[in-house]
């Protein structure tokens, strides 16, 4: 694997582009130029382009090969499948609303590999779920997740670490989890937990839909995921 393109030059996708090229010739798209110059200077290649364009994706990803998807929530199914379409292999980290398991079938037929919402949570708390599975029989799974600031500064305590209309979807997007093995859909924001860290304080913890595929693939009569803020 010697070509790497991310598409997005967002907060993550800028830093996953400078960590990837460390190692490996790496190339950023986005239609917005304005991390191009400090991502440059870390030894990408940048292009400007229109994304949301039909066929756009399909004939920027070509040369490449891996695809590291980075883009808004709002965009990520059409990218997810166009890439797919153009046969490449993918990391995608978009909160897209629809579900990326619709785009199986279509994975399987270009004979591709796409691991979706590769972030903290989801992302992250699905390996360790993972890995715990393997090792033992789980049947309760609990996830407190929260990217926060070093230093609580009023009046929010909070920055926006990722897109920030992704951020907005977590407050308004219906969560989803399972209790005793059935399927139960509550609003955002709801059952406040209080949970205390030494150093950090008391935060708030509330349901927000980051269990996703693991209510798919895993079968755990007990999980939720919790936002803390």
């Amino acid at each position: 694997m010697n070509k790497i393109v991310v598409l997005g030059t967002g907060l993550v996708g800028s830093a996953i582009a400078i960590d990837l090229a460390k190692q490996y010739d790496t190339t950023a798209i986005d239609i917005n130029t304005d991390s191009f110059e400090r991502l440059n200077k870390a030894g990408v290649s940048t292009r400007q382009a229109d994304l949301s364009v039909p066929g756009e994706i399909s004939d920027q990803v070509s040369e490449y090969d891996l695809v590291i998807g980075a883009l808004p929530g709002f965009m990520g199914f059409n990218a997810l499948r166009d890439v797919i379409t153009a046969g490449k292999n993918m990391v995608d980290i978009s909160f897209m609303p629809e579900d990326f398991l619709a785009h199986s079938d279509l994975a399987l037929k270009h004979g591709v590999t796409v691991v979706v919402d590769c972030g903290v949570a989801p992302g992250m708390g699905n390996l360790i779920l993972g890995n715990h599975t393997r090792q033992m029989k789980v049947e309760s799974f609990r996830c407190y997740v929260g990217g926060l600031p070093l230093v609580r500064e009023w009046p929010y305590e909070y920055r926006a670490v990722f897109s920030p209309i992704d951020v907005i979807e977590e407050y308004t997007r219906p969560a989803r989890y399972m209790e005793n093995g059935h399927l139960v859909t509550r609003e955002a924001l709801s059952d406040i937990e209080l949970k205390n860290f030494p150093t950090v304080g008391t935060l708030e913890a509330w349901n927000s839909d980051g269990l996703r595929s693991l209510l798919t693939t895993m079968d755990i009569p007990n999980m939720i995921e919790k936002t803390m803020r």
